[in-house]
């Protein structure tokens, strides 16, 4: 049973909305440490300086997308292990579907959702 309060979570999304968005929801549920990135470039990099407990990334983003992010982290000898929640409305999570992906998350976001997806891939939440 993880501690949400030890947790650490990187956001990527290309809104500055949608990332406080992300960033409310997870402190709701008391997820305090919250990196967020702009790009999935951006998401790498955060990635290679500091160890990340779960990766949030939205689908949709110019560049490499959400899915390819994906594919990248979960191809790496040693981010492959850090869960990946893709965050997408229902209307595009056929583009998504496979192995890559450990979870979908709804947007917009609820605490609700992110719970069920932080539960289901770390065990319950303290």
């Amino acid at each position: 049973m993880p501690a949400a309060k030890s947790l650490k979570v990187l956001v990527v999304d290309d809104q500055q909305t949608m990332r406080g968005l992300a960033r409310q929801c997870l402190k709701r549920l008391g997820v305090v440490d919250v990196a967020l990135a702009a790009t999935a470039d951006a998401a790498l990099d955060a990635l290679n300086q500091k160890k990340f407990d779960v990766v949030i990334s939205d689908l949709n983003m110019p560049g490499m997308s959400g899915v390819e992010l994906a594919e990248k982290i979960k191809s790496h000898p040693v981010l492959n292990r850090i869960p990946v929640f893709l965050a997408t409305s229902e209307s595009y999570r056929d583009q998504a579907e496979g192995d890559t992906v450990d979870h979908f998350v709804a947007k917009p976001f609820s605490v609700a959702d992110m719970r069920t997806a932080f539960e289901a891939h770390l065990g319950e939440l303290t």
